[in-house]
């Protein structure tokens, strides 16, 4: 199996039926491309992996699973996983219009308390959700907030749960102690110090860290 996928570009067909419209963003482990189906035209989102090592592989099978298995209405639903003609797991999730948290901030500084809380509740809604089903996200910050205009009002997506948690002993292995993985600006201490056990609460540390951010950080600041 070749660790590089091939290059992606618009206008390319990928799994026999969506084709890349654009690029929407890229982290250290995937990259989002919108596409559109061939046969129906409708648009979608296309996560695909950079490195198809087996731990990221892995990763990211995961994270199609468990998005799947939580279906909330604020978290990013998943509808199917492809491989790609060069062997690249391919996640197909919903297109989301709109602006991450990250860059609505970016944009206006720091935001009143009334607007912090009505984006921020809708998050804390859909990561108790997670948290019910033995899932700890890892990884919210920001860029992990997605704000879609609907009817008039906002609707907010918690996305990306690639390093996710599910507190069941068999998925343990996934991540041994030591490893860090996460965003440092978000992370609760114990995350950051690699421990093992790492629980629900490491997310209500997150989240707080979030709303401090949004509530204090100057216009001229970048995320």
């Amino acid at each position: 199996m070749s660790a590089v996928p091939a290059p992606l570009r618009e206008g390319l067909t990928v799994g026999d039926r969506y084709r890349l419209v654009r690029k929407l963003g890229e982290g250290g482990m995937g990259v989002v491309w919108a596409a559109e189906h061939l046969v129906t035209g409708k648009g979608v989102a296309l996560k695909l992996l950079k490195s198809r090592d087996v731990t990221s592989v892995r990763r990211f099978l995961r994270e199609a699973k468990i998005a799947g298995t939580l279906a909330h209405p604020g978290i990013v639903a998943v509808h199917d996983v492809l491989q790609l003609e060069d062997g690249t797991p391919a996640m197909v999730m919903d297109l989301l219009e709109g602006e991450s948290l990250a860059q609505r901030i970016a944009a206006a500084g720091h935001l009143p308390a009334d607007e912090v809380a009505r984006m921020l509740l809708p998050v804390v809604d859909a990561v108790a959700a997670a948290h019910a089903r033995g899932v700890v996200h890892r990884d919210l910050k920001p860029e992990n907030v997605h704000l879609s205009p609907r009817g008039g009002s906002i609707h907010v997506t918690v996305l990306d749960f690639g390093i996710a948690k599910v507190l069941e002993p068999e998925t343990r292995a996934v991540t041994q102690t030591g490893a860090v993985l996460g965003t440092p600006h978000y992370m609760a201490p114990e995350q950051i110090g690699g421990a093992r056990d790492v629980d629900p609460r490491a997310d209500v540390w997150s989240l707080g860290a979030v709303s401090y951010t949004h509530l204090t950080l100057p216009t001229n600041r970048e995320v």
